[in-house]
Parts: structure tokens; sequence; C-alpha cells
């Protein structure tokens, strides 16, 4: 029966002595016990390394593995080399699970479901303040692969396809397929994974049940480092979303809609990326790669996406219609500047309405 499967859940772990020891034992201690433990260490500088080796003593169901730095998606690979298991979970160092999640994963396969999402709770981690928002998708249910793909602007839209952890995959099916992490990619390697593994599912049972603890930590948000190559990043993922809705003809109506605003909001950040404060660009380099965003013909035609959203959205989606370079360069400027100059009112502001949505969004759907 399902539930006796072996469950191989694979961890890459890199420079996590912070948060090792709770992650592990979040899933030592799962209600499931018919799994495997495969930890990753990434040439990890600090104690990692040498906590998974003692957890490894104490456990016959983990495995270490220790490889030289080469990042999370040759880790993954590797994991899933060693994976003795019928299903694969992936698990970050710093997050968590609940005691139930494998379990209940395990519990929504059966011979017919190829993958089984499930919802999870996002907690933001910001100078001593922390922001709960639970995160469940609004559809429910076994669904056949049209039916998914039908609801997938939905989940898209809900973050729940993007990532790895709240999901179960059928190891088979990944070995069959030959779906692996692109290593060369340290951008969106987790969405080419699912869509890849999506594309090949009959069924997919998607449970709202918030299993997964999300850590998100202030100063490793986008915001804080500079990306190169971001926009090119963001056109070939968009790109690839769009293929697989336009191959079984569900990309119209809603998919469209949600895809499309979300691409906008993207083009938002590849503007703001080119500002951070890590860039090394000159002020033609900049303004050169704002000329190839806004002259871009899927941009232009997405234009339209930036009138649904704050002013600020609304405002470049303005500029980018009327191509203005100069417009678009002062915005980013004139905002990095004035943030730079008010940042304890900035950061009080900030302060203030995370303490406000953390009590109004936990506990929410």
């Amino acid at each position: 029966m399902e539930y006796q499967s072996l469950v191989s859940i694979i961890m890459p772990v890199y420079n996590a002595e912070k948060y090792l020891s709770k992650c592990i034992d979040s899933i030592l201690n799962q209600s499931y016990k018919n799994l495997e433990l495969i930890l990753v260490n990434d040439g990890s500088k600090d104690k990692s390394g040498f906590i998974c080796d003692e957890y490894a003593k104490n456990d016959h169901r983990i495995t270490v593995i220790h490889q030289e730095n080469s990042g999370p998606s040759a880790a993954r690979n590797n994991g899933i080399k060693a994976a003795q298991g019928t299903y694969i979970q992936f698990v970050d160092s710093d997050d968590s699970m609940e005691a139930d999640m494998t379990k209940n994963l395990v519990e929504a396969m059966n011979n017919t479901v190829q993958l089984v999402l499930c919802g999870y709770h996002s907690i933001e981690l910001n100078d001593g303040n922390t922001t709960i928002t639970k995160r469940v998708p609004l559809t429910q249910g076994t669904l056949q692969h049209t039916e998914f793909i039908e609801c997938f602007g939905e989940l898209y839209n809900n973050q729940m396809i993007n990532p790895l952890w709240n999901k179960l995959y059928v190891k088979d099916i990944i070995k069959e397929f030959n779906i692996s992490f692109i290593e060369e990619l340290n951008m969106g390697e987790d969405l080419l994974f699912n869509l890849a593994y999506i594309k090949v599912c009959g069924q997919i049972s998607v449970i709202t049940d918030p299993l997964y603890n999300y850590i998100i930590f202030n100063n490793n948000s986008l915001t804080r480092s500079f990306k190169k190559g971001y926009f090119e990043n963001q056109q070939m993922l968009f790109r690839q979303i769009r293929d697989l809705l336009q191959e079984t003809n569900s990309y119209t109506g809603v998919n469209r809609d949600f895809v499309e605003a979300t691409y906008a909001k993207s083009i938002v950040r590849c503007f703001s990326n080119l500002f951070h404060d890590g860039s090394n660009l000159t002020t033609n380099e900049q303004k050169g790669q704002i000329s190839n965003i806004i002259n871009d013909d899927y941009v232009r035609e997405n234009f339209l996406y930036f009138k649904d959203g704050n002013l600020q959205k609304q405002l470049i989606g303005y500029l980018i219609q009327h191509k203005s370079i100069n417009g678009i360069y002062y915005f980013f400027k004139l905002k990095g500047v004035t943030r730079n100059k008010i940042r304890p009112l900035f950061d009080l502001v900030k302060t203030f309405t995370s303490k406000n949505s953390s009590r109004n969004k936990v506990g929410m759907v």
C-alpha cells in the first residue's frame, strides 16, 4: 500500500548551521516513519557538514553526501541519483515541515496520481519582526491534467507552482523522462523542473493544508542583491510558462491574465534590479538595458497589464508605452536616492507595517 512506500527527502545544505538542526529534527520527527533523508553538503564553510555527519551517526535513515560547492541544483541532482525511495520530497535547510506533512502527501498519492502539492506558511523574518502568511490553493482534490492546467494561472499567481518543497514527486517519472535541474542556472531552475514534471503528469492531487514552513530572510530577498541577466532570465521563464499553456490551448481567460499580470510585476523588478546598490552598471549601460526592455516586443504587448496595480506600476506602464528611457531612468534613480536619504523613516514605516501585517495575516487564507 502507498503508506508503506519509502520517501526520499533531499536537502541541499550550504552554510546553514544556524537553522539546520531545527530543519532536520522536523523531518526525523515526521509521523510518517518510512523515509530516508539525503543531506547534500554543498561545500559548506561552517559547521554544517559536521552537523550532518553527527545526525547520520544517530539515525540510520540519514545519508550524507559531501560535494565541492556546485550550487543547489547540482546538490539536488546528486540527491536524486542517490535516492532509494518510491517518492521524492525536497526541503530547504533553513525551513521546516509540519509533523504530518509527508504522511498527508503520501495519503494523497495513489497509482493514478503523479504529483501532490499542498499549501504552506510563508514566514518573513525582518529585523526582529515576524510576518506569517498562510498560502493555500483555492483548488483542491485530484485533477486530470487538463483540469489542472485550467487552474494553472490561479495556482501560479498564488505561488504554488514554483516551489519544490510543497510537492511530492514520483521518482520513476523523474528517471523515465530524464527530468533534472539545470546546474548552469541560478534563477528559476526550480520552476523549470516543475514545468517539465507537470507536462508529463496524468493526474495531480492538490491539498489545501499548509504543511511546510518557508522562511524568508529579509537580507536574502531579491531586492538585496544585484542579479546579472535578470531580464533575460525572466523572459525565458515566462516563455516556458506560456508554451506549456499554449500547448493545451489554455493560454486564455484568467490563465492568461494571471500570468501576464505576474509578468508585468517582474518587469518592474527588472528595472529596479538595474539600480541596485550592488550593480556596477554605468549610466549609459543602465539606459541601454532600459532601452532593451521597453523595446522588447513582448513587453510592449504586455503594457496594458500595468494599468491594474499600484501607482508605481501604472506609471511604469505609461513610460513603457511612450518608450521613455529617461523617464524610467530618473524615476528609479530618484526612488533610490529618496529611499537612502530617508532610510530611518523608511525602516520605521516598514517595521510598523510588518507588525500590523503579521497580526492581520496569521490564520488567513
